[in-house]
């Protein structure tokens, strides 16, 4: 057990490995708190798809001595709540409380972390909702495109491969005793919390110390790993025919990179530029706004723990498809050559160091924040460091990061609507 008080967070080690990340946000009318588990969707097998998903979902669906109805009761009836969900490197939980009402928050997530019951009843409402909604985004023309592009994008064996709801086919598969074996991966060594609020500290950490030092997991802990994806070669194109549809969907992309690499920087700046800020950065002003071309058009970019995607995806009239496509094509091709001009790069300067001041104004905002610094160990100066690491960032380094990893030789496409 060690605690170091780093400012104005103390971050707290409990016995098992579990690590707690507590901040007084003087004046906040709510405590929240933010947690994840490095265990998701990468530790599961294709054919079992969709497995981290439920189970995370099935936590709030009874705990401990709680059922559902109790929990729900509980909570709700003194204006608190609590979640939990999951995804492909990590499965999430987060509560809301007044100050008071913190260690009712901390008792139920600590049971749903560490015991929960998996009722036979909760879990099959939680599949048939599950499948219904698996069937209504088979008749979405963005789902359909993202999930081709995932297809083409990662070999079948990768994690990225593969949408981390499952299929209709694997979620119906999937037993209540697969969701008790995958919760028992769960460790509190993989196990980072956050809380933030008008709380002290010290109290905190003794709630912790309460509920959480004596989770321990006989098995060796197995956190989620995402493997580097082999190099695309030429150009890969899947087209989805839905019959009825009026609008298609595209998605053009390129592999992209982990969080830690060293010209994330780079890369998130030449996002920036190239399909997020305004109506969607060059892309959407070019080809939504001057051409008229798409009813949307954005970029976006998912540096993880795992080197996600670069994606570029836009909605179109079908008869649009192809001038689109050549569209977006044109664009990052002038990125790669040019990159931004002094004046996008001031402003995507100015907006990333707002955002983050925004981001920090609710205690939500500040958990989730302490959370990634946590995650991709960032240190615990980062967001006083961060302004500069902005700052720094200069025109070669957004189009050395554009010039290595967009590519208009070597890409997918992926195109779902009408025939």
């Amino acid at each position: 057990m060690s605690s170091t008080n780093n400012g104005a967070t103390l971050r707290h080690v409990l016995p098992n490995g579990m690590v707690a990340l507590i901040r007084r946000n003087p004046g906040a009318p709510t405590v929240s708190v933010r947690g994840e588990i490095r265990v998701g969707a990468a530790l599961e097998s294709a054919e079992q798809s969709g497995l981290a998903v439920f189970t995370a979902a099935t936590l709030t669906r009874g705990a401990g001595q709680r059922s559902f109805q109790q929990i729900v009761a509980e909570t709700e009836g003194r204006g608190c709540s609590v979640s939990a969900g999951g995804g492909i490197q990590a499965s999430g939980f987060a509560g809301k409380a007044l100050a008071e009402d913190l260690p009712l928050i901390l008792e139920v997530l600590a049971d749903m972390l560490i015991q929960p019951t998996f009722p036979e009843v909760e879990v099959e409402r939680l599949r048939s909702q599950f499948l219904s909604g698996l069937r209504e985004s088979e008749q979405d023309t963005g789902y359909r495109a993202s999930v081709a592009a995932q297809a083409l994008l990662y070999p079948p064996s990768h994690p990225f491969s593969r949408p981390s709801s499952g299929t209709l086919d694997s979620v119906a598969a999937i037993t209540r005793d697969d969701l008790v074996r995958f919760h028992q991966r769960y460790h509190p060594s993989l196990t980072n919390i956050a809380i933030v609020g008008e709380i002290d500290p010290p109290t905190v950490v003794a709630e912790l110390e309460r509920r959480f030092a004596d989770w321990h997991v006989v098995s060796a802990p197995e956190a989620a790993y995402i493997p580097d994806a082999p190099p695309l070669v030429g150009i890969q194109r899947r087209d989805i025919a839905m019959p009825g549809k009026v609008q298609a969907d595209v998605i053009w992309g390129v592999h992209g990179l982990r969080r830690a690499a060293p010209d994330y920087y780079g890369a998130m700046i030449a996002n920036m530029i190239l399909g997020q800020i305004g109506v969607g950065g060059r892309l959407g002003l070019q080809i939504r706004e001057e051409e008229g071309l798409a009813y949307y058009c954005y970029s976006d970019i998912d540096a993880d723990l795992g080197a996600g995607p670069w994606m570029a995806a836009a909605g179109v009239s079908p008869e649009n498809v192809e001038p689109v496509i050549e569209a977006i094509l044109t664009e990052i091709e002038l990125f790669r050559q040019d990159g931004p001009t002094d004046e996008e790069l001031d402003d995507a300067r100015a907006y990333l160091t707002g955002s983050l001041v925004i981001g920090l104004e609710t205690s939500d905002g500040i958990a989730g924040s302490l959370l990634g610094i946590e995650r991709h160990g960032l240190g615990s100066d980062y967001i006083a460091r961060y302004p500069a690491i902005i700052a720094a960032v200069n025109h070669e380094q957004v189009i050395a990061a554009a010039q290595k990893y967009l590519s208009t030789e070597a890409y997918i496409l992926a195109v779902a609507g009408p025939v």
